[in-house]
């Protein structure tokens, strides 16, 4: 991975309550590219060469608007492997990774730790 995709200084807050360790910004990044390459798959697939929204695993899950911005925009085209990229994809990526942080804290707090990791992505 060339470049880390999600802001290491936002994700103390979206983690309220947790410290927040080393790995984690890495392991979520490398989560996140693994979703893009995924979507230019799926764009591919059906014949698009722009990558949207309805192409991230989970993007119909998550309706809400999240005040931390985890991903770093200017990155996105990088990562998508040369595709197009929809202006609706960035907030796409950025409720799933608030979506990973959420259930890494919840795996941290049932393992009785106040340090969410990259384990527990």
């Amino acid at each position: 991975m060339a470049d880390i995709l999600v802001v290491k200084a936002k994700l103390k807050e979206a983690c309220p309550g947790f410290n927040v360790a080393g790995d984690l910004a890495e392991a979520l990044s490398k989560k996140v590219e693994v979703a893009i390459g995924d979507a230019v798959k799926r764009a591919e697939s059906n014949q698009r060469k722009t990558v949207m929204s309805k192409d991230i695993p989970f993007a119909f899950a998550c309706c809400a608007k999240h005040s931390e911005n985890l991903i770093v925009k200017a990155k996105i085209k990088g990562a998508a492997s040369g595709a197009n990229v929809a202006g609706d994809l960035a907030e796409a990526l950025n409720c799933y990774a608030h979506c990973l942080l959420k259930n890494a804290c919840e795996r941290a707090e049932g393992n009785q730790r106040k340090t969410v990791m990259a384990k527990d992505l």
